[in-house]
């Protein structure tokens, strides 16, 4: 299996976390300048349209990310109650590209998560609240 090349995951916070909390103020900004953000050692470009999302998920109040051992990204949403069948989940390799998505039983609470390697062994830790 070929793995994709890690991302640095304060690259991938600074580029995506700022396009999911405010895309009217990004997507406004949007031309062909590249927009870096950011001050001295701490500059970074904004991609926009990085995570290529399928059609049939849509975003929603995002939480939180983790990058796993092997570059993997995973982010984790709030979901919204009544889409039930709806991951709550999505994870995306280091080019943005669509993986996989699971998760659809936080959906309506999911909220924090960690990927974690001990050993030879990796998971992902997922919290949730209860409503």
């Amino acid at each position: 299996m070929k793995t994709s090349p890690s991302i640095n995951r304060r690259r991938f916070i600074a580029t995506t976390a700022l396009a999911l909390a405010a895309p009217r103020v990004l997507t406004a900004q949007k031309s062909e300048k590249q927009l870096v953000i950011g001050e001295g050692a701490y500059r970074y470009e904004v991609l926009h349209n990085w995570a290529q999302l399928p059609d049939k998920y849509s975003w929603q109040t995002t939480h939180n990310v983790a990058v796993d051992a092997t570059g993997l990204l995973y982010v984790i949403h709030e979901g919204r109650e009544n889409l039930k069948d709806h991951p709550s989940i999505f994870v995306f390799d280091g080019e943005g590209r669509f993986v996989r998505a699971f998760g659809k039983q936080f959906q309506g609470g999911g909220n924090g998560l960690e990927a974690r390697a001990e050993g030879e062994e990796q998971s992902v830790n997922v919290t949730r609240y209860l409503q």
